[in-house]
Parts: structure tokens; C-alpha cells; sequence
């Protein structure tokens, strides 16, 4: 891969952590929203900016229709529906840098699940697992010592934790089915889950409280709704797809360690998130833990 391609690489994967971590930021700007509102605007609008795309690319229009088809193509667009609804409930009850923090462990729950299956862990993995933890609770300690409620703060975590879940279960079928079938096309995968999820997550959301959709014209949250779909949704997705394509797993998980970094400024600086020092110490701590279960054994391909 020649240098241009390689930094335009780079440039994608880091455009796809930027527009995750805006996502918490985009549903904190939707208060009166409902989570099923904001899943619905999210999907609608995401299927409504890739549909030119999908009509125009012949090829990925094919993929499409044979994946909508499939088990592979519904389980996979289904867990990543039940991913957006979780991470958005979480981000409505908890602070954004903290959901997007325990989103990203992830490896640590892969990690966990290697233990109940009785599989060797590595030293590496063990050492990167209890740093993660450890973090984790130097992170949260200072939120549950405050003066806020707990049981939201908890339950926004609860909510995030079940992303982190979900999100571990899709890259492992994901990564199966690819292994089977090297046609698979992650960017299909993405359409099929826009449309499949708008059909079956807009009307349930219109019958629910049928006037949502007039409030969209008469405040900013139109807006905010065509960046959360586009900024936060469909651009993130086809740029990591790009990335992950042309980078090395260990650089493309490690361009994605920087979601929560840009989350956390983001948050602070647009809606005024506190960000002790001490929940600092374990955000450096739970992002070496992560880097430390993603890296690849010695001796594999980097």
C-alpha cells in the first residue's frame, strides 16, 4: 500500500473515532427526545444520506440485496440496532465520557469470556485486564461519592455495559462469518442495518407519541439529528470500514482508543461535564488496559 493510501488510512480512522465520540454529545442535545425518538431520527436519517450511495454503486447494491436475505445479514444488522438503542439509553442517563469508557471494554469482557471457557490467558492479557479494571474503578469512585443519583448514574452504566456486550458479540460473528465467507462487506452490512432498523424502529416510535416529528421543525433538533445520523453514524462507520481495510488490527484498534479521548473533550467543552482528576488517572489507566488486550500475541501479523 503506497504512503497516500496509507495516510488517508490513518485520517479515516481517526475521522471514525470523532464521529463516536460526538455521538453522546448529539443525544445529550436532545433532551425532550425519548430513547426510541432519538434510535428512530438516528436510523431514518442514516438510511436517508446512504440511499444515494446504495443507488449509485451497482456492486454494493447486489451485496445488499443478498445480505438483507440472509440469517448472517439480519443477526448482524439486528445486534447492531440493539447496539445503538442500548448506547443511546446510556448516554441519556450517564455522563458521555464515561459511557463511551465502558463501551470500550469490550476485550475485557472477551477476556472474561476466555476465562469461563477454561482458555489460556496470556500474562499480557492478564496484566492489561487488571489494569482496565483497576481504572475503572479509580474512574467511577469519584462520580458514586458525588451528590447526583446514583441509581441513574448506575443504570446509564448498566445500559453501557450492554452495549459493550453486544458490540463484542457483532465483531465476533462478524469476524466468523468473514473467516466463511470473504465477501462479506462490512459497508453492506451498515446499509442493511440503517434500513432494517428504520422500518422496524420509525413506526414503532410514531405510534408511541405520534407529534415527536412536529418538534423537529420548530427547535435545533433537526439539526442535531442530521449530525447525529450522518456525523455520528454513517460517516464513523464507512471511514472505519476504510481503515480497518487497509491498517494492521493492532493500528486500526488503537486509532479507535482515541473515541474516548475526543468524547471526553468534546463533552466538557460543549456541555460542561465535570472531569475530576482522579476519574482522569483511570481513563490513562483503562485505555492501557484496553491497548494492552488488543495487541496482537508475539510473533502474530501486526
Amino acid at each position: 500500500m503506497g504512503s497516500s493510501s496509507r495516510t488517508f488510512a490513518l485520517v479515516s480512522g481517526c475521522f471514525a473515532a470523532l464521529g463516536w465520540g460526538l455521538t453522546g454529545t448529539f443525544v445529550k442535545l436532545l433532551p425532550h427526545f425519548t430513547t426510541l425518538e432519538v434510535l428512530a431520527l438516528r436510523l431514518v436519517v442514516a438510511v436517508l444520506v446512504t440511499l444515494p450511495i446504495l443507488v449509485i454503486n451497482q456492486s454494493l447494491r447486489i451485496q445488499f440485496l443478498r445480505l438483507i436475505q440472509t440469517r448472517i445479514g439480519l443477526g448482524l444488522s439486528s445486534l447492531m440496532v440493539f447496539y445503538y438503542w442500548f448506547a443511546v439509553r446510556a448516554f441519556q442517563l450517564a455522563p458521555v465520557s464515561d459511557v463511551v469508557l465502558i463501551v470500550g471494554l469490550s476485550p475485557l469482557i472477551g477476556l472474561a469470556m476466555k476465562v469461563v471457557l477454561r482458555k489460556p490467558v496470556a500474562i499480557r492479557e492478564g496484566v492489561g485486564a487488571f489494569t482496565a479494571f483497576f481504572g475503572l474503578v479509580l474512574f467511577v469512585l469519584p462520580k458514586l461519592q458525588g451528590t447526583g443519583d446514583r441509581s441513574t448514574y448506575l443504570t446509564g452504566l448498566f445500559f453501557a455495559l450492554l452495549s459493550a456486550c453486544v458490540s463484542l458479540g457483532y465483531v465476533s460473528w462478524f469476524k466468523h462469518s468473514a473467516s466463511q465467507n470473504s465477501s462479506l462487506n462490512p459497508v453492506a452490512v451498515a446499509f442493511t442495518t440503517f434500513l432494517l432498523g428504520s422500518i422496524v424502529i420509525a413506526p414503532i416510535a410514531v405510534v408511541s407519541s405520534p407529534d415527536w416529528m412536529s418538534h423537529l421543525g420548530t427547535t435545533n433538533a433537526g439539526w442535531i439529528a442530521l449530525g447525529l445520523g450522518t456525523l455520528s453514524t454513517v460517516v464513523p462507520t464507512l471511514c472505519y470500514s476504510y481503515a480497518a481495510k487497509h491498517l494492521s488490527p493492532i493500528l486500526t484498534t488503537t486509532l479507535n482508543l482515541l473515541t474516548p479521548i475526543f468524547a471526553a473533550i468534546v463533552a466538557v467543552l460543549l456541555l460542561k461535564e465535570p472531569f475530576p482528576l482522579l476519574s482522569l488517572m483511570g481513563a490513562v489507566l483503562i485505555i492501557t488496559g484496553i491497548l494492552l488486550l488488543s495487541s496482537p500475541q508475539p510473533g502474530t501479523n501486526r
